[in-house]
């Protein structure tokens, strides 16, 4: 009633207005164009509430247990662990397989999800939301079988919630270790810090490692063995495929570790094969209480008995020393890596009646998983906040991809110049030149559209894409790209293989914008290189899909769109065919971008190779065999805080008889630019404002943590902190990378009728690439060797 009200008082404004004979038409004009912008925002805010429709659906129906982060792969349960459906009797559930789940992304833009081929076996469907409370509406057809929105930012402790960026994320299988209390002061009125999810029901676990790319940790103890042992053969792969990729596992074995990890069979194929097939002993708790500083006195217990030796068959970082009952040196806690991720073993079990009586349980427990649960801080960011209008590197990224050469770009300064010229050639000066020479105020409905047509031709000319740049072409490569030339669509993009040599691991993330300057609508696919079929033997999955978030993470605005901005369709023909998707129907408005991200996760045999180092040494020695398919340039070979800076072009295939043959150089200080001067060092600081440097920017998401995180570059690193390997510099690691000449992945663009939806004139095409930066990473294990 409110804005009805004022709906009606700016028409009476305006109608007053209209009675006096001073004003020119071309100020009731502006005046006009000013009261139908206001009733028409009213009318789409009134529009959105009444929107939000809630229709009875069982709990836990969203992401995992009601918990879900924006702008990542969330499951939507359609199914009970019964085989009911999750949404009351809106869907049968033999119209499951049929279903197209409609929520908005980042941009605000509606983005529709079909999964034709969803399994029977099944009862997850995968979406990407975009913000909080994001719609969900699905589709059978033209029928709307349930209208719903996501649950809203809140307590996660007290049920279905929202996790924004910046607040980790925990999963538990078993007791939570009070995790779920830090942050917590009743006097304070303040809650938890840490969003903690304990699975109680099994079915609740998704069935695909897309869907836990939000979680920042996993803790797994003996009291999760019960839901442990129901999981389904896809869940356990998808927790498998999860660590991997870069999770973090905290893992407490201790008396019925022979029993947890029997239950977790998924969990000890990723550790050494001398911790899956240890036995537990008596522990004597002194190294506990010294580690922990504690004054309270532990009695002692029984833990699992971890191997001492930490060379090639038992990799590993001792974090915590110790000794048993009969007073044997003995690990208490080791770090093991697994792919890109790592597991935390603790040999005792933290659950027990013992340690949950400890006062220093969880300093323990903090001590040993350090920042992961660390809530972000605003104070730290607020400088980038300031000066460029981001707080993640994802951001600067984004700004560094999101420019594009075909386009002239205008500042802000300009186009409030010429705002502020139209204004006053309408209003202001051509009242006054009517009244100067005692013109009719009629002749304003001539000056107004006058003026309006030439700065419009003046500003369509200026928008004209810069031809410069398609005359750089030779005819070879207009013949190849000629459909895209005539489109004029462009694409910039970044790109990171990885591959873990030992486990057979690899994965591969593309982030493109594709920006087109007339309007278009186009369908995007993926197409397998040469280089990736050399590397991969088999694919788990081939993920595209729009990509980005409104937070200040990446400096974005969430707009509101009318119409479906792309339709992303899921494909997997069974359980054991690897997931793929394509975009189709993406809409772009005139000089307009889009981001998009392609996700790959595939398994390698690549050829064994470790290198070696002294003992009691920090430097290598031995070959090096560039055993990727791909010519490196600018190649680099990293181990803890030393690089060896490699040739500027080292072959495929190439070697390298002496390692500690070449030149070596503190790796921080080479992140940072330092440099030593007679007495002192000087370093370059980041500039937050920097987007023409994109390799620079590609050393700084690839090695955050190790240059010193935010204390360095005043932005965190979320979005994109899977690409952080700053965890794998240890001794038992080193990490070969280089820039590849061209992408490992490819994008393949089909302009699509923008009158119809028939696509039999559609031409394939591939988007001019005019920045396209890859790197890969071939992560290579270190054995320690006698002089």
């Amino acid at each position: 009633m409110q804005s009805e009200r004022e709906a009606m008082s700016s028409r009476n404004a305006f109608a007053n207005i209209c009675r006096n004979r001073r004003l020119t038409p071309s100020l009731i004009s502006i005046f006009a164009i000013a009261v139908m912008a206001t009733v028409s925002i009213d009318w789409k805010s009134t529009a959105a509430a009444q929107d939000d429709l809630a229709p009875g659906v069982q709990a836990n129906w969203a992401g995992i247990q009601g918990h879900y982060r924006p702008g990542q792969w969330t499951a939507i349960r359609l199914k009970t662990a019964q085989g009911e459906s999750t949404f009351s009797d809106a869907i049968p559930v033999e119209r499951l397989s049929d279903l197209v789940i409609e929520t908005l992304d980042g941009d605000g833009a509606v983005v529709t999800y079909e999964q034709p081929n969803l399994s029977e076996n099944s009862p997850f469907a995968l979406v990407i939301p975009g913000s909080e409370a994001a719609p969900i509406v699905i589709r059978a057809g033209d029928q709307v079988l349930a209208k719903t929105r996501l649950p809203e930012k809140g307590v996660p402790a007290n049920g279905d919630a929202m996790i924004p960026l910046g607040m980790p994320w925990v999963m538990v299988f078993g007791d939570t270790l009070t995790i779920d209390t830090i942050g917590v002061n009743e006097l304070l009125n303040r809650e938890a810090s840490v969003a903690v999810t304990r699975i109680e029901d099994p079915a609740a676990v998704p069935n695909h490692a897309l869907a836990l790319d939000g979680i920042d940790l996993m803790v797994i103890n003996a009291a999760g063995i019960p839901i442990l042992k129901e999981l389904s053969p896809s869940q356990r792969t998808a927790l498998a495929h999860w660590v991997r990729n870069g999770g973090q596992v905290l893992l407490t074995l201790g008396e019925k570790a022979e029993a947890l990890l029997d239950s977790a069979d998924w969990l000890a194929g990723l550790l050494p094969e001398s911790v899956a097939t240890a036995t537990t002993t008596r522990m004597d708790p002194s190294g506990l209480e010294t580690f922990t500083s504690s004054q309270t006195r532990l009695p002692e217990f029984e833990g699992l008995q971890l191997p001492k030796t930490f060379g090639r068959n038992g990799i590993g970082e001792m974090l915590i020393s110790g000794r048993t009952s009969r007073r044997v040196s003995q690990p208490f806690a080791v770090r093991y890596v697994s792919g890109f991720g790592n597991i935390t073993v603790l040999a005792a079990d933290l659950e027990s009646p013992e340690f949950a009586d400890w006062p220093q349980r969880m300093d323990l427990v903090t001590l040993l998983i350090g920042d992961s649960l660390r809530h972000a801080d605003e104070d730290n960011v607020s400088e980038s906040i300031r000066l460029s209008g981001f707080a993640d590197l994802a951001g600067q990224t984004r700004a560094t991809l999101d420019r594009f050469d075909l386009k002239r770009p205008f500042s802000f300064a300009v186009l409030a110049v010429i705002i502020g010229v139209l204004i006053a050639l309408v209003g202001p000066l051509d009242y006054l030149l009517m009244r100067k020479f005692n013109q009719s105020s009629w002749i304003g409905w001539l000056t107004f559209p006058t003026v309006s047509v030439a700065l419009s031709i003046g500003l369509w000319m200026a928008a004209q894409p810069r031809k410069s740049v398609d005359a750089k072409s030779t005819d070879t490569s207009a013949a190849s790209h000629s459909a895209a030339d005539d489109a004029l669509l462009r694409t910039n993009s970044i790109e990171f293989v990885d591959i873990d040599a030992q486990s057979g691991f690899g994965r591969l993330f593309r982030w493109s914008f594709i920006y087109s300057h007339p309007s278009n609508r186009i369908r995007i696919a993926t197409r397998t290189t040469a280089e990736s079929k050399a590397v991969a033997d088999k694919f788990h999955h081939q993920v595209l899909a729009p990509f980005g978030t409104p937070s200040l993470a990446m400096g974005g605005i969430q707009i509101e769109s009318s119409g479906k901005s792309c339709g992303v369709l899921l494909k997997q023909a069974d359980p054991a065919s690897p997931l793929s998707s394509q975009i189709g129907g993406m809409r772009l408005s005139p000089r307009s971008s889009k981001s998009i991200a392609l996700q790959t996760q595939f398994s390698t045999d690549m050829p064994e190779q470790t290198l070696k180092r002294r003992r009691g040494s920090e430097l290598l020695n031995g070959e090096l065999v560039n055993t990727l398919p791909v010519d490196l340039l600018d190649g680099m070979l990293i181990y803890q805080n030393w690089v060896y800076l490699l040739p500027t072009r080292l072959p495929a295939g190439s070697r390298i008889d002496e390692v500690d043959s070449l030149r070596q150089k503190n790796f921080r200080w080479q992140l940072s630019r330092q440099r030593a001067l007679e007495s002192a060092s000087e370093g370059e600081s980041w500039d937050v404002t920097m987007v023409d440097q994109p390799r620079r920017l590609a050393e700084m998401l690839m090695f955050h943590d190790a240059v010193g995180g935010p204390r360095y570059t005043v932005l965190r690193n979320e979005v994109l902190g899977h690409l952080d390997f700053s965890s794998l510099l240890t001794a038992d690691r080193c990490i070969l990378i280089g820039r590849c000449k061209t992408p490992w992945s490819e994008l393949v663009v089909t302009t699509e009728s923008s009158d119809s939806d028939d696509t039999s004139e559609a031409t394939e095409s591939l988007a001019t690439p005019e920045q396209s930066n890859s790197y890969v990473r071939l992560v290579l294990p270190v054995e320690e060797v006698r002089r």
